[in-house]
């Protein structure tokens, strides 16, 4: 394959995975839209299969929505922030760390009663945003892939327990990190125990952590729906017997 074919077929390749994630062509939008975008469906990772919006009723909708909205504002101010430190490793935790609980910040006002966005939540939207600025090339000059996290989620929980992992358990095919499911954890420190776990992964295959995460989130899924499958096609011979 020669250089322009390649070239060709990478630019068809980004054009296909931002209109299928994204909802969009890159080329009806200009670049703050498309980080809108990219934060939109990031949301959506950190929510829709999450505790999140279980715990919505209609009359907290409204606050809700704009502590989105919020939220939204601060994580594309906070990627783009050229006054933060993020040189290092150490620095950039430190940042994620905040970035989250900024994140949580914004929806403070939801509920009065509790805090309902967990650490949870927010390093999955943080995470998967990076995530998709990582597959596209645009992440900010000083964000460094070496340095991204892995986005935690029921995936990369099952690929710890299968691991052996210490604190992550398993029951009725749901994963728990001591105790909680992924969109439960309330402690940062809780959630950066799993990141130093990955990372250790991660050095011992000599890739980043963000590559061991893509694979290992992709080799999960795919064992997720083969054992839906499985599970189907048991059901069905059961039935005709």
């Amino acid at each position: 394959m020669s250089n322009e074919q390649f070239d060709k077929q990478s630019k068809a390749l980004r054009e296909f995975f931002i209109f299928t994630y994204f909802k969009t062509k890159e080329c009806e939008i200009n670049h703050n839209d498309l980080i809108q975008n990219i934060i939109k469906k990031a949301y959506n990772d950190a929510t829709m299969m999450g505790a999140y919006n279980t715990l919505i009723s209609k009359e907290l909708s409204d606050e809700s929505y704009l502590a989105y909205c919020n939220a939204t504002k601060l994580i594309m101010g906070e990627i783009y922030n050229v006054k933060v430190n993020r040189s290092t490793q150490e620095s950039f935790d430190k940042w994620h760390e905040k970035t989250c609980g900024k994140i949580i910040g914004c929806y403070d006002g939801v509920n009065s009663n509790k805090s309902i966005f967990t650490y949870g939540n927010a390093q999955k939207w943080l995470n998967m945003a990076l995530k998709y600025l990582w597959l596209l090339g645009d992440l900010p000059n000083d964000i460094k892939e070496e340095r991204l996290h892995a986005p935690i989620d029921s995936y990369i929980l099952q690929k710890l327990w299968n691991l052996k992992a210490e604190g992550v358990t398993c029951s009725a095919d749901t994963f728990y990190y001591k105790g909680n499911s992924w969109s439960k954890i309330s402690d940062y420190n809780d959630y950066f125990d799993l990141q130093k776990v990955i990372r250790d992964m991660a050095e011992q295959g000599g890739k980043t952590v963000i590559e061991q995460e893509n694979e290992a989130w992709i080799e999960m899924a795919i064992e997720k729906k083969r054992s839906l499958a499985h599970k189907r096609e048991t059901k069905g011979v059961k039935y005709e017997t």
